[in-house]
């Protein structure tokens, strides 16, 4: 695959999710005002066990149809009929267990959304299957354009009920239609249905590779979403709302970003699977470039938590701002992380990813249950998930080392200079903010100005490859 085509599919990837999350963002910053912590802590819930259930949906074959050297259009449709029936049945045990859910948070209002929401699941077996395959054919202009459709008409929706009053069933409708809009959108651009046929010989072997990702993505959901579970049971509905806020908009901006670097990076890394060099060049490039742009972002977001919240979210949410500074220190591991495990699914090796997954998630509880039971405060939490954040850098250069050379030593040589210019970064925004008094908005845009500044100055001064490729890139065209 050539340089440019990876660079263009990366510009129309990072567009795609630059224009689609920053309007969610949006969105969800005018959802926050009209609604309450309480609501949006009960949403909070609710995504907990929808989370958990895509997963399972997925079974991790939508990740098989992207890695496997061939896929055929009977393969789509094979794994479209074994996700609508996993969706199904997930859809009966979630309106038989909603109502006891409820119960067990003493919140009767978590029923029918649930049962309402878990309805998405079906047409999310379809949208997995579709995105698959606009992600193995690189055509990201097009997942663009259906996802910002679906944006804009999710958001005018949600916003809409919101103003009249809804309450949690403005968060219930937006994501519904969100979800609905996209597969229509997917569907009318792909111009793919479902075919009658099924492959039980290519569901196993599909399945033989998906099966560990499905343990895989099982054990990471439930770690990321047991935080909730847990706040949202020892502490209360708006204490889950401000960890969440907090949470959002540092996620948001981390995955957004680092998704579409690797969305793009996965086929190339897929085509040269069987080349270990080649392999491990690739994850150095996407390495470099994903720490390039996240380090330096999260980092400036927790400089500017508090200004940013009081502007976005009004000064009823200030209680979020501890929790997403804490939260951006932990999301400025992703590239690390997310490029290595990107690099063993490309290669094949779900039987490696699983048994990382299980240690990277045992370490990861271990220090989450210190944070429970040794520090009664939900602050804990958010500090032992920037600690397990990146004590999960380490654990993951293990098998990298082994299977690429490509060690945590080299990985750090790698990005160094990186860290250095985002240090500077950090104490030249955080010097403005002691010596100048302004208000909210305008030490958000001073800070800015600064961060930005001495920012590329450094990457400048210190020579860092990927802002020169991406110089000359955008000089090109």
């Amino acid at each position: 695959m050539s340089s440019s085509k990876v660079i263009s599919s990366l510009v129309y990837k990072f567009s795609e999710r630059l224009l689609v999350k920053g309007l969610g963002l949006i969105i969800s910053i005018v959802l926050a005002r009209l609604l309450s912590p309480t609501e949006f802590g009960r949403i909070a819930l609710i995504m907990v066990f929808i989370n958990l259930s895509v997963v399972l949906v997925d079974s991790g074959l939508n990740t098989a149809l992207v890695q496997n050297k061939k896929t055929s259009l009977a393969d789509y449709s094979t794994v479209f009929y074994i996700s609508l029936f996993i969706s199904l049945v997930i859809i009966a045990l979630l309106w038989v267990a909603a109502p006891g859910i409820a119960a067990y948070y003493d919140d009767p209002q978590l029923a029918l959304p649930l049962r309402v929401y878990s309805l998405t699941l079906v047409v999310g077996c379809v949208n997995s299957v579709l995105v698959a395959k606009l992600q193995r054919e690189m055509r990201f202009r097009r997942m663009m354009v259906c996802n910002l459709v679906a944006c804009v008409v999710a958001g005018i929706t949600g916003i809409t009920l919101a103003y009249m009053g809804f309450g949690i069933w403005a968060l219930v409708v937006y994501y519904f239609t969100s979800t609905v809009v996209t597969c229509i959108a997917l569907l009318v651009a792909t111009g793919w249905h479902p075919m009658w046929a099924f492959s039980l010989q290519r569901a196993r072997e599909l399945f033989s590779y998906g099966w560990k990702m499905l343990v895989s993505g099982v054990l990471c959901g439930l770690y990321n979403d047991v935080r909730a579970l847990i706040i949202g049971k020892v502490y209360t509905a708006a204490d889950l709302g401000y960890y969440n806020r907090g949470q959002q908009f540092p996620d948001v901006i981390s995955n957004t970003l680092d998704n579409a670097i690797q969305s793009v990076m996965f086929p190339v890394m897929a085509e040269k699977q069987d080349d270990a060099s080649g392999v491990a060049s690739v994850l150095r490039r996407t390495l470099s470039i994903g720490a390039l742009i996240i380090v330096p972002l999260m980092v400036a977001l927790a400089v500017v938590a508090e200004p940013f919240i009081v502007v976005l979210l009004t000064a009823k949410w200030l209680p979020s701002v501890v929790y997403m500074q804490w939260i951006c220190l932990g999301f400025a591991s992703i590239p690390l992380v997310s490029s290595c495990l990107v690099a063993i699914k490309a290669m094949g090796r779900s039987d490696v990813y699983m048994r990382l997954e299980l240690v990277r998630r045992i370490v990861m509880l271990a220090i989450l249950l210190i944070s429970v039971f040794c520090f009664d405060t939900a602050l804990a939490i958010a500090v032992g998930f920037a600690i397990s954040s990146w004590v999960d850098v380490v654990v993951i250069s293990v098998p990298i080392r082994r299977l690429l050379n490509y060690g945590l030593g080299a990985q750090l040589r790698d990005v160094w200079r990186i860290f250095v210019a985002t240090a500077v970064m950090a104490l030249a925004m955080l010097a403005v903010g002691a010596l100048v008094e302004v208000a909210p908005v305008w030490m958000i845009l001073l800070q800015g100005v600064v961060g930005v500044g001495c920012y590329y100055a450094m990457c400048r001064l210190l020579k860092i490859g990927p802002v020169e490729e991406l110089k000359n890139y955008l000089r090109r065209r």
